[in-house]
């Protein structure tokens, strides 16, 4: 799959071809079919966040199609239009079954918890709360 790719601080990305990614078995890989670069991507691109681990795939709010779904997934299908929120909660804890995902206590944030969920990348790997469309 084709990503943007940033392997310094403050020096220009790139648009690289990386390994395309397999669903875990409770997540989904989606196929990014629209994307935004917000000033969130901009502070992990210029060092402001220590969570980022060099090289990094920046980005969390896109929209796009589910393109392979892991073997415990129940709710998605091949072919699904979603959207990704910034804060991905868990669907677990006491705060998620309150409707408060944005304050999941095991909340993941594409793009800033895990390299496979960035949306700058055209398959990014997702397991946490999807938006049907």
């Amino acid at each position: 799959m084709k990503a943007v790719l940033f392997e310094k601080f403050q020096e220009a990305p790139k648009v690289v071809s990386v390994a395309d990614p397999s669903p875990e078995p409770h997540g989904v890989v989606l196929k990014v079919e629209a994307t935004g670069v917000c000033r969130s991507d901009w502070h992990g691109w210029m060092g402001h966040d220590s969570d980022i681990v060099l090289p990094h795939i920046p980005g969390h709010e896109l929209a796009g199609v589910v393109e392979a779904v892991g073997k415990d997934v129940r709710n998605w299908n091949v072919g699904d239009r979603v959207t990704v929120p910034f804060i991905c909660g868990c669907g677990s804890c006491s705060e998620c079954h309150a409707g408060h995902q944005q304050v999941c206590l095991h909340q993941e944030q594409p793009g800033w918890c895990c390299q496979t969920d960035s949306n700058q990348s055209q398959f990014p790997n997702n397991h946490g709360n999807l938006g049907g469309t």
